[in-house]
């Protein structure tokens, strides 16, 4: 089997299954009394191993292997999945949660390194917009899957997740990957490409951090709030679904064209929408309005990640330490997001996680201007 393929059916699989868990894990995490700071923190104990492990590992896959990587860390997470089966207590949720995060993190920046490889800027384009297709399809179908096997019985959708993941793991450890032969990479296009991405690597990153802090207080404390005002578990997994299915469509139209790259404005005018999106999850009651504001963070994701996959893998060199650091500030967005949103929804308020998430993009909007006027002589 040729390796793109391969590897896009692996990312549909996977994040599909994590996506199933983000839904699954909170409701289970209520059913046994937590509240909107136990919720944050559960969140932020993944996200804080995953931060950790992409940061420390990115160095090692490059040296160690990328699919070696892979296939330890698709058994993990299959082993964690059906160890949510025996849960009856908050303190096992925080340590799974940890595991969960700390697995994860060895397998995607290994698996974006791996698809990167011996591509020039016009193939990258095409590969990243393609993987980021296949994952989000598993962000959409997965909150949506999860919340009616919830809503049947809780532990289909733990079982689930664990058969798929137990699938990826014979998958990874045997199926035959042809590769192709590694090309030169070329600029292609634009005169200079590699040093514009060099430039606006940095302002990805912060954008994309910006974006995960959001996405991630919203993944994690949502459910909560909708759960409060009456929504049930299948329609809350649609819901959340509208996420995946905005960053389906933003990724499929991104990876057709090239007008957005090493451009400020993009990015800018996106993250100026997904701010009106968490105003109206701050003021809204209706489902039609937090349909709105879930589609709005879509967006977000479709554009950012896309920028930070892009200009991380658009560079000379083994692309595992800046996939590392690009997956790890996603996981950091997704520890600090969550945890201050749900200290801020105990203390404060259950809306007020989203006006914090505001705050943060202002500041990353205001960061990321700043660091293109200083590089652009």
């Amino acid at each position: 089997m040729r390796k793109e393929p391969f590897l896009y059916v692996i990312a549909f699989v996977v994040d599909g299954c994590f996506a199933l868990l983000g839904i699954c894990v909170p409701l289970l995490a209520m059913g046994i009394g937590a509240t909107y700071d136990d919720l944050g923190a559960i969140s932020a104990t993944s996200a804080l191993t995953y931060a950790l492990g992409c940061f420390v590992g990115g160095n090692l896959t490059d040296r160690i292997g990328y699919r070696r990587f892979m296939i330890v860390a698709s058994l993990g997470i299959a082993l964690v999945c059906v160890s949510y089966l025996a849960v009856d207590q908050l303190w096992q949720l925080f340590a799974l949660a940890g595991l969960t995060g700390a697995m994860m993190s060895g397998f995607w920046p290994p698996l974006q390194a791996w698809l990167g490889v011996g591509k020039d800027r016009g193939q990258l384009l095409q590969v990243v917009g393609r993987f980021n297709v296949c994952w989000s399809l598993g962000i959409l179908i997965g909150p949506v899957l999860g919340g009616t096997l919830y809503a049947v019985d809780p532990s289909r959708g733990f079982t689930l997740a664990a058969a798929l993941m137990g699938m990826i793991f014979v998958f990874v450890l045997r199926l035959p990957v042809r590769e192709e032969a590694a090309t030169e990479r070329k600029e292609v296009g634009r005169p200079g490409s590699l040093a514009l991405a060099r430039r606006f690597l940095p302002v990805a990153w912060i954008a994309n951090f910006a974006t995960f802090f959001a996405t991630g207080t919203v993944r994690s404390l949502f459910p909560k709030l909708a759960t409060d005002l009456g929504i049930d578990p299948a329609l809350l997994g649609k819901l959340l679904g509208l996420i995946g299915l905005m960053q389906v469509i933003f990724f499929f139209f991104i990876a057709r064209t090239d007008r957005w790259q090493f451009k400020l404005a993009p990015l800018i005018g996106i993250q100026l929408m997904a701010v009106v999106g968490l105003g109206i999850l701050t003021l809204g009651s209706s489902q039609i309005y937090f349909a709105f504001g879930l589609l709005c963070q879509g967006a977000l994701i479709g554009t950012t990640f896309t920028s930070s996959a892009f200009y991380s893998l658009h560079a000379e060199g083994p692309g595992g330490k800046r996939t590392g650091i690009h997956e790890g500030l996603i996981g950091s967005g997704m520890l600090v997001g969550p945890l201050a949103g749900g200290l801020m929804a105990e203390h404060v308020g259950p809306r007020a996680p989203y006006l914090l998430a505001i705050g943060v993009l202002f500041c990353a909007i205001v960061v990321e201007i700043y660091l293109v006027n200083r590089k652009r002589y």
